[in-house]
């Protein structure tokens, strides 16, 4: 299902592209259907490597996202002019000046998609369309409103979802820690409040999970929770990428 729905978003962002490219610069749809994949490229990259920014030092992840944005800017450039280079053009028609067969060109205007801002615009709108459609996907697991009851040191304990800020695995117990500062003790394993808890809960290690409402940061190597910093073991990292992006 998560297949199929996010394969037809990229389908149908891609039709809506080459049709807006058709119109806008006169060409033939098979082209401008050819240019509008040549997108795709930078948007997946941009969904994928932006998340993953950290800004535990703001600087630095500005500067990161700019390097990033740059990269992705840079790569469109070449395969866009790698691209055209492939299309067969019967013929030259001019206007004003213009070659509007030329697809990657606008033929009323002269701007056209090798404009920073035209690339721009067009692969974060499907990078963020594409990442609104996986946080989506995800929430269809229903997320639990009510309390959660279980046993902490011989005491009945009630807590929402929203009260917990991570899980931690210790042998045969498991620590709740909440985010009124308290770390309560349970003997239910990790696993099992793992498929209790459900979305917004996501598994980062053996030994972890975290409630991603109370994530503030995050890269490859770690979780940064309140004051903790924890680790992300590589098994997990796709899945986390996938439920924050």
């Amino acid at each position: 299902m998560k297949t199929t729905v996010t394969i037809a978003y990229w389908v149908l962002s891609v039709l809506l592209v080459a049709l807006i490219i058709m119109f806008a610069s006169d060409t033939q749809f098979f082209r401008a259907l050819f240019i509008g994949l040549m997108f795709v490229p930078g948007a997946v990259a941009a969904k994928k490597m932006l998340p993953t920014v950290s800004f535990k030092k703001r600087s630095e992840g500005i500067r990161n996202v700019i390097y990033i944005c740059l990269a992705i800017l840079v790569m469109e450039y070449l395969i866009l002019v790698a691209s055209y280079s492939f299309i067969l053009s019967p013929g030259v028609l001019r206007i004003n000046g213009v070659d509007i067969s030329n697809p990657l060109w606008f033929s009323h205007r002269y701007l056209g998609l090798m404009h920073p801002l035209v690339i721009t615009v067009i692969v974060s709108v499907l990078a963020i369309g594409g990442s609104l459609v996986t946080r989506w996907l995800n929430k269809d697991n229903q997320e639990i409103q009510g309390p959660i009851t279980f046993c902490s040191d011989r005491k009945r304990v009630s807590l929402l979802p929203s009260q917990m800020l991570y899980i931690e695995s210790c042998d045969t117990e498991v620590y709740i820690h909440t985010t009124d500062g308290r770390k309560l003790r349970n003997k239910t394993g990790i696993s099992q409040w793992e498929s209790a808890l459900g979305y917004p809960f996501v598994r980062i290690h053996r030994a972890f999970l975290v409630n991603c409402n109370h994530v503030e940061s995050y890269n490859q190597d770690t979780v940064k929770i309140g004051e903790e910093s924890l680790p992300v073991s590589r098994k997990y990292q796709k899945d986390l990428k996938e439920l924050l992006a």
